[in-house]
């Protein structure tokens, strides 16, 4: 039979076309076997502290804040400091006009005087009848009579006189409080009043760790502290703690501090108190953590914000510790894999301690140095386009981040 060229020339364009169709599908789909054993990905045994923390954000303020007032009502006379100022503890801080009190003290004065007087006299006339024989015109009953009103006399001159020296020393106290005095040093952070105002009468206190730390001049005193004294020896840093980090958080733990406003500044801190009750705004539960500053960095201010960072827990400073994704657990049981001279890995057992933001613990079963498997990278296919894959890693375990549509995924061999 004679085949007839065209169809030669047919067939063997076909068998061209299928040739080309079948090298194309295996260069975009190559089998699985091809890449199987993939690019093995290592690390090191480290040695280091392995630590937990937690973060917070919070504003600098005063270890402590005294507020001072005058005692009495009067009239500003004088307002001897200015707001931002430095104070020792008993400097004059300001003064009420004195006149009034003084004609008050002098009054008293002049009670007391006559007071004292009237007791010297009643005195006198109680020896007067004392010393007196009784007439024979005077029955015994007269006689204890004048006695006792004479006595009565006595004890009545003593009560004025106790009553106004009472008086006298409590006006005198008034006055004295005319002039008022810083509780403490510090810095003035809270300034109220202007002269030939009236201002009421208050009294001082303290409150530590207190946060409030602007100050203002206002146009009225009355009900008012006249100043507050911030103690900025020491400062610290009150951050709103989440309900679901605070059962971590205990007074005592170390922090670190940095500062948004203060580029470069970082100090070491405390954790010095916790309040028992929680605040809840816009349906988040947050508890107020005092955490004192150990040093008060150059250029730090008080209402600045302060970004916490709070050590919960903290391994032995020659801890071992590797990647978390170097870690394999399962029904309980923990392992890595080691990988040898030859690069052959052995499955290990090992005991976890910490889990931290650089790894996680290991307490038993590995050496500082070793070599451990993070996991296989092998090359796959998705999608009907083409392009390269790269992985990366993310924290504690692994992130694929692809180009185009093809990539490599890591593997682990656990």
């Amino acid at each position: 039979m004679t085949i007839r060229k065209p169809v030669v020339i047919n067939v063997s364009l076909a068998v061209v076309i299928i040739g080309a169709i079948i090298g194309a599908y295996f260069l975009i789909f190559p089998s699985s076997s091809s890449g199987s054993t993939g690019t093995q990905l290592t690390t090191t045994v480290q040695q280091g502290v392995v630590s937990n923390t937690i973060t917070a954000s919070g504003t600098v303020a005063p270890v402590s804040e005294a507020s001072a007032s005058f005692g009495v009502s009067g009239t500003i006379a004088t307002v001897n400091v200015a707001l931002g100022q430095t104070v020792a503890a008993g400097q004059v801080l300001g003064t009420l006009q004195t006149a009034s009190f003084q004609q008050t003290v002098n009054n008293d004065t002049t009670l007391l005087a006559q007071a004292r007087t009237q007791l010297v006299n009643a005195k006198a006339a109680l020896a007067a009848t004392e010393a007196t024989p009784a007439s024979p015109n005077t029955t015994a009953a007269q006689t204890l009579s004048s006695l006792n009103s004479a006595k009565q006399q006595v004890a009545t001159a003593q009560d004025q006189v106790t009553t106004a020296s009472q008086t006298l020393a409590k006006d005198q106290s008034n006055l004295a409080a005319t002039t008022l005095t810083a509780p403490s040093a510090g810095l003035v952070v809270g300034l109220t009043g202007v002269v030939g105002q009236s201002t009421g009468s208050g009294s001082s206190s303290s409150s530590s760790g207190s946060g409030s730390t602007t100050g203002s001049s206002s146009a009225s005193t009355s009900g008012s502290a006249f100043a507050t004294i911030a103690d900025v020896s020491a400062m610290t840093v009150s951050a709103s703690i989440a309900e679901a980090d605070i059962a971590s958080v205990t007074v005592g733990q170390k922090a670190v501090v940095t500062f948004p406003a203060v580029p470069g500044e970082t100090a070491d801190a405390t954790v010095t108190a916790i309040a028992p009750t929680a605040t809840s705004s816009n349906s988040v539960v947050t508890y107020a953590t005092t955490i004192t500053l150990a040093s008060i960095p150059t250029g730090l201010r008080l209402g600045q914000t302060a970004s916490v960072a709070i050590t919960t827990k903290s391994s032995a400073a020659d801890a071992l510790y590797v990647p978390t994704a170097a870690i394999t657990t399962a029904n309980g049981v923990s392992t890595v894999k080691v990988v040898g001279a030859n690069g052959k890995t052995t499955v290990t057992t090992v005991t976890l301690g910490i889990v931290g933001t650089v790894g996680t613990e290991i307490k038993t079963g590995l050496k500082a140095g070793e070599t451990v498997s993070l996991g296989v990278v092998t090359p796959t296919t998705t999608g009907t386009g083409t392009g390269t894959g790269r992985t990366g890693f993310g924290g504690a375990g692994f992130g694929n981040r692809t180009g185009g549509t093809g990539g490599f995924t890591p593997r682990n061999n656990g």
